[in-house]
């Protein structure tokens, strides 16, 4: 084969490898559209939350995507009426100061643990942990909503809500 035939084939070769990634791309995530990149922006999980009506809620958050370079940072933690309304919250200088006896990680690796960093609770990527926070104050018995913020302001991704239903329980 001379020079030319294998650059041919080369290119050929190239242009068959680019069409089947992007005809895959078309077929497994409804195409160019709708893009998706996982890895852009951080997405949390609150199933397993659980509000006691004494005031004490055990929040199970679980960074299901993101970036793994850096943890999720959490900036406000909300119980909200069904309505809507705010009951109580929880703020980023309040979070970031969390003691880390009050954060239950289930992955024990170091460098890899929910935690405060002064500034917001940091989520790592994969991380499922239980941190508990305390209302000053008894709630009454009924249906809460628990509502976690990102620290770009938001609290849904990718079609997920970093929301739960829940209902007070008795302690």
């Amino acid at each position: 084969m001379n020079g030319k035939t294998i650059e041919i084939i080369a290119i050929i070769g190239m242009l068959l490898a680019t069409g089947v990634t992007f005809g895959l791309y078309q077929i497994n995530f409804q195409g160019f559209g709708h893009l998706t990149n996982y890895s852009k922006t951080p997405a949390y999980s609150l199933n397993g939350t659980v509000l006691y009506t004494n005031g004490t809620l055990f929040l199970h958050i679980t960074r299901i995507a993101g970036p793994d370079t850096y943890g999720g940072f959490v900036v406000l933690v909300q119980v909200l009426y069904p309505n809507g309304s705010v009951f109580y919250e929880w703020n980023a200088s309040y979070l970031g100061h969390i003691p880390q006896k009050d954060i239950w990680n289930k992955y024990d690796l170091p460098g890899h643990l929910t935690h405060g960093d002064g500034f917001a609770l940091v989520v790592p990527l994969g991380q499922v942990s239980v941190v508990m926070l305390n209302i000053p104050k008894p709630v009454p018995p009924g249906t809460y909503i628990i509502r976690v913020y990102d620290a770009d302001g938001q609290y849904e991704a990718y079609g997920i809500k970093f929301q739960v239903v829940v209902t007070a329980q008795s302690s």
